[in-house]
């Protein structure tokens, strides 16, 4: 085996993680479509099975692409461990010593920093489109009630202005750590 036929299966990831968030953000949605006619028996129609049907469909699709997923993840680490045993069995320990240098571990915090980032992404879906406009529509909500001090608006503006634009620093500081070598 070469080494241009060992690509990781990126794909599989994809689907892997992207299998598992849809299904804890759709789990309460289909538990509650597969069991709303028990809880209303009188109600069963041609409808209700329908809708049932495919949220069970959908729910064994995600599953089983979940778990095809999980397998190409496997396999590419059997076969990879393979290569390696192959490939570092005609080398000699000492020689490998000393050609080998330490690699410089990458930090964890840009990941601590991109993922609620990404969590919040994918959650808001198309809502997204309303952050940037997100302080100046509660600053204007603000100043519809009487008694409101008049420095509350523009503490809105700068606070939801100022961590957006904090976030999009440590997201591009993250980034940067993440490329470095």
């Amino acid at each position: 085996m070469s080494q241009s036929n060992l690509q990781q299966p990126i794909w599989a990831w994809i689907v892997l993680i992207g299998g598992g968030l849809f299904l804890l953000s759709a789990f309460p949605g289909i538990f509650f479509i597969l069991f709303m006619s028990f809880w209303k028996a009188n109600e069963l129609s041609f409808f209700t099975i329908i809708y049932m049907t495919i949220a069970l469909c959908i729910l064994v699709v995600t599953l089983w692409g979940m778990k095809r997923a999980y397998g190409a993840i496997q396999h590419y680490n059997r076969e990879k461990k393979s290569f390696l045993n192959e490939y570092f069995k005609d080398i000699d320990p000492l020689e490998l010593s000393k050609t080998t240098t330490v690699q410089k571990k990458k930090p964890i915090w840009p990941w601590i920093a991109l993922a609620p980032g990404a969590l919040l992404l994918i959650g808001s879906g198309p809502g997204v489109l309303m952050l940037p406009i997100a302080p100046l529509f509660l600053a204007g909500m603000s100043t519809d009630s009487g008694t409101t001090p008049e420095y509350v608006p523009l503490l809105i503006l700068v606070v939801g202005y100022g961590l957006m634009i904090g976030y999009i620093i440590l997201v591009v500081k993250a980034i940067k750590a993440l490329r470095a070598k």
